[in-house]
């Protein structure tokens, strides 16, 4: 098979994007996994408890692929990295082969001496580790609902007390809006190297969503000042694009950002995805019917080699025809009017 066929070339520098499990300690209302209206339970239709272990990472991510990887974006879709029992030796195999490792999380899970290990590996590195705080002790677990601040902040301290890098994610509600200054702050003192804002587009065009905490009693998200979120800014020019204010602004071109970067996305599952926006969806699904292919058997790297899947149907033909087509709703919102949450740094 012609390598460059694919949307996917293997021969060359690669990312990816790896969900290595769907369990997490969370529940936050906007996250796919929860039941917003059900005391913020996981979703059980979705999520199966499963994660990625280290030999079937080992018989995918072989050391002559590892050799053609920059980067490996361990940020799940459904659920927290170190949920996964071998999150560690996950990182420590590909850091071992240079490869940049950029782990997100609640940082609510696991020990301090856990976050010890894991700065100590990445210490000296461009590994890093995006810590999503959404406020402070008042009102993170507003949306980050179960975690618990001060255990939080101490894994986070450790962490950064062995010189690796660590990032603080700040997604800005109404009710923490008033705080950015103060985390910004706190960031700084702490040694975090950056302070980013994550402006959420879940809302879609609502100005509220109301969802029922654990105890039982209702709560509602609202927008934060964009007024207020851009007076602050200091750094926009490595954000993302904010979605068109018309949100029908018809584009043209599909730049797909996965093809642009070399970078596929793994599930939990095991299942192979052209991205993370379009896994699951009815786009996905009617892209692996016209390929004529099983997704969750024959593209999933318990059952076959990641290689071979990259360079099969859909990745070769059927994708490019669906973008000229303007066929896929999900890439043209994601890829065409960008339509995507921005983010940038204070």
């Amino acid at each position: 098979m012609n390598r460059s066929d694919s949307i996917f070339d293997t021969q060359r520098t690669m990312k990816f994007h790896l969900e290595l499990t769907d369990k997490c300690n969370a529940a936050c209302p906007m996250c796919g996994r929860t039941k917003e209206m059900d005391r913020c339970l996981p979703d059980m239709t979705k999520v199966r408890n499963i994660e990625l272990d280290l030999d079937l990472i080992k018989r995918n991510f072989t050391p002559d692929l590892c050799s053609r990887i920059s980067e490996i974006d361990l940020c799940g879709g459904l659920g927290d990295p170190p949920a996964a029992r071998e999150c560690l030796e996950i990182c420590d195999y590909f850091v071992g082969f240079g490869i940049k490792v950029i782990l997100s999380s609640n940082g609510g899970l696991r020990s301090e001496a856990w976050w010890k290990r894991l700065g100590e590996l990445f210490a000296g590195t461009e590994s890093l580790v995006e810590f999503h705080i959404d406020g402070l002790e008042d009102t993170n677990h507003l949306y980050r609902v179960n975690t618990r601040f001060g255990k939080i902040m101490r894994n986070a301290k450790t962490y950064l007390e062995t010189g690796a890098i660590g990032e603080w994610h700040f997604i800005p509600f109404q009710h923490n809006e008033h705080q950015l200054a103060d985390a910004l702050t706190m960031s700084r003192e702490m040694g975090f190297s950056k302070f980013r804002v994550i402006d959420t587009i879940r809302f879609g065009e609502k100005n509220g969503f109301t969802y029922q905490l654990p105890d039982g009693s209702l709560q509602e998200l609202n927008p934060a000042n964009p007024k207020l979120i851009d007076a602050l800014r200091t750094d926009t020019e490595k954000a993302e694009p904010a979605a068109p204010q018309d949100q029908h602004e018809h584009r043209s071109t599909i730049r797909c950002k996965s093809e642009i970067q070399n970078r596929p996305y793994i599930v939990a599952t095991g299942v192979v995805s052209a991205c993370c926006w379009i896994e699951g969806s009815e786009d996905e699904r009617r892209m692996y019917s016209k390929a004529g292919v099983d997704q969750g058997l024959t593209h999933n790297i318990r059952h076959r080699p990641l290689e071979e899947i990259l360079l099969e149907e859909p990745y070769r033909t059927v994708y490019p025809q669906a973008w000229a087509q303007q066929a896929n709703p999900v890439c043209v919102r994601k890829c065409a009017r960008m339509q995507r949450s921005r983010r940038s740094s204070l």
